[in-house]
């Protein structure tokens, strides 16, 4: 009787350790993630729709990395335009060619405005996604317009604190081929840098046009 008792309170005791590891998990990858929303993103009943309203608006610290052109570019390089960012790598076999494909559907959707945004990929495997790397992948796949980053790792490590970024490889198979799991979703900063909106992947394009039209004509 006593050992059943004992192991009931274990039982008890690791689901609300589990349970805890999950929230602090959710807080640190999805931050702002309890921040007051608007009625088009959540609330009155509505339901969540992946966009979550990032209130007050956070300033993100600068970075530079290389371009898919092997050129310097840093955040603060582009105040003045908002700034759409997702992480990813071009070996990803899923998400990241479906993301990069919604972002690519958003910027054609927005016509002349899109000069308006600057629309980033970040690299989360460095070591094979060198400019040139990137740069082929962006040609083969016609992502003009956008604008591919990679780094060493603890850089990208290093920036992508504040995003809620994290990243891991998988063990190399046989080949030396490996995976990157990695945080989805896509970042919107305003034009002086400070991030406003969060959207989860999958979210529809067009939810993301829409809440940059309304930015750009406010």
């Amino acid at each position: 009787m006593i050992r059943r008792i004992l192991l009931g309170v274990i039982s008890v005791l690791l689901l609300g350790i589990a349970a805890l590891a999950m929230a602090i998990a959710y807080g640190r990858i999805y931050p702002g993630a309890n921040s007051q929303a608007d009625s088009s993103h959540r609330g009155d009943g509505l339901e969540f729709d992946g966009s979550i309203i990032i209130d007050p608006p956070l300033a993100m610290p600068d970075f530079t990395l290389r371009d898919q052109f092997n050129k310097s570019v840093s955040l603060s390089d582009l105040r003045g335009n908002y700034v759409l960012i997702t992480f990813g790598y071009t070996n990803c076999p899923d998400i990241c060619p479906l993301t990069l494909g919604e972002l690519h559907s958003a910027r054609k959707a927005l016509g002349s405005s899109s000069e308006e945004v600057a629309f980033l990929f970040i690299s989360v495997d460095g070591e094979r996604d060198s400019p040139e790397a990137l740069r082929n992948y962006f040609a083969l796949r016609g992502l003009d317009g956008i604008i591919g980053l990679s780094g060493g790792e603890d850089a990208v490590r290093a920036l992508g604190i504040d995003y809620g970024l994290s990243f891991e490889m998988t063990k190399p198979d046989k080949r030396g081929g490996y995976l990157v799991n990695h945080t989805a979703g896509s970042f919107l900063l305003d034009r002086n840098g400070r991030w406003i909106r969060r959207y989860q992947f999958g979210v529809a394009p067009s939810r993301i046009v829409a809440d940059l039209r309304g930015l750009l004509a406010s």
